[in-house]
């Protein structure tokens, strides 16, 4: 099943395609985005680049896996290692 998430700000909806491709509706318009954000086709021609990441080709991943630098350490999730 493709990942959909709502765009906090806009009301966007970004649902993946199994292509990796991200289409992104609001309202009546909808556009189809790679990835990264960049527009391929359809009427809606912006989309915020950072939701295409979370739902495009490597699909939805928790905000802490992002966390560089950061790690799991006796059980408590978040704490600086190094």
């Amino acid at each position: 099943m493709a990942h959909r998430l709502e765009h906090p700000f806009s009301g966007a909806i970004y649902a993946g395609l199994e292509d990796g491709r991200v289409e992104v509706t609001k309202g009546d318009l909808r556009g189809i985005f790679d990835y990264r954000g960049f527009w391929l086709e359809g009427d809606l021609r912006t989309a915020d680049p950072e939701m295409c990441r979370w739902v495009g080709t490597h699909g939805y991943t928790p905000a802490s896996r992002h966390l560089v630098g950061f790690t799991q350490h006796d059980g408590v999730e978040g704490e600086r290692s190094g």
